[in-house]
């Protein structure tokens, strides 16, 4: 189990700020390290990275299950999820004395799975059973790929985080503006009006179609989960404006179950002053290998 602090609950002074970046299905957690305990003598530390070790040597049936929980504030915690290593590095940085100070920075993934079964823990902890284990965890094991949360997409072994949008072209402020007062400043899909969890999400990706980057009927807003969701082709829209969903998508996070899968087939309603261009819904489908 590891546990990360939130800013301003730890009594001690702590460089190393963890990203737990939940809604993404990555989490980065810095290591012990101080002066006077080296990273590399930590035990805690030796302890991480023998679970890295094992499993960049494909003996992923001796890593231990990550459970990884936030502290919010003093007194209380908060599960973020079971998560399996990824990769890691070590950085340092300078402490008021002006020794330079390492540290290893792990990165885990978020498993695509809500709850962790207590018998599980139980049985693998007296007899090394992973018969109740979450089927995310028995697929990792077997075959080393990571169905991440909270998409359920998988990740191959040898992947690293994924970034599904890119920025060679820069999209201005008063064409996202714009875009946001078409929509009504809120997720065509959801509703959602909370604006700093709303991203200006792109029909023909900008990378590939630079031209359209600013075409106003190559645009939509979506939250920030569901935007990455259309990215990863794990939904789409189509020329009627239904939405379609990838057959091999099967989220275990509620909210995106109940707001793509329950809802394919159903024609999105977009306001009056805000549409797609149907030619760019057929462009962007014909090549989904399932749609």
């Amino acid at each position: 189990m590891l546990v990360s602090n939130d800013s301003g609950v730890s009594q001690y002074d702590d460089p190393w700020e963890d990203t737990l970046a939940v809604n993404a299905g990555y989490i980065s957690y810095w290591g012990d390290a101080k002066a006077e305990n080296p990273y590399d003598e930590s035990a805690n530390n030796q302890k991480i990275k023998a679970a890295f070790d094992r499993a960049a040597s494909g003996q992923r049936e001796e890593v231990p299950p990550v459970l990884v929980f936030r502290k919010p504030e003093s007194g209380v915690v908060e599960f973020c999820g079971l998560c399996v290593p990824d990769h890691f590095e070590v950085h340092s940085y300078e402490d008021a004395s002006g020794t330079r100070i390492p540290n290893y920075r792990f990165h885990f993934s978020i498993l695509n799975t809500q709850s962790v079964p207590l018998s599980w823990l139980h049985h693998r902890a007296q007899t090394d059973d992973d018969s109740y284990s979450p089927e995310v965890w028995q697929r990792w094991v077997e075959t080393g790929e990571v169905a991440q949360w909270p998409t359920g997409e998988t990740l191959a072994q040898s992947d690293r985080i994924r970034r599904y949008e890119r920025t060679e072209t820069v999209v201005s402020d008063s064409f996202r503006e714009e875009t946001f007062v078409r929509y009504g400043h809120a997720c065509a899909m959801t509703g959602m009006e909370t604006e700093a969890l709303l991203d200006l999400a792109h029909v023909l990706p900008r990378s590939q179609r630079p031209n359209l980057a600013e075409h106003p009927e190559n645009v939509l807003v979506l939250n920030s989960l569901h935007h990455r969701a259309f990215d990863a082709a794990l939904f789409t829209i189509d020329s009627d404006y239904r939405i379609r969903a990838s057959p091999s998508f099967d989220p275990a996070h509620p909210y995106l179950r109940e707001t793509i899968i329950n809802r394919t087939g159903e024609q999105l309603a977009f306001p009056s002053e805000a549409q797609i261009q149907p030619a760019f819904l057929d462009e962007l489908n014909a090549g989904l290998s399932w749609s």
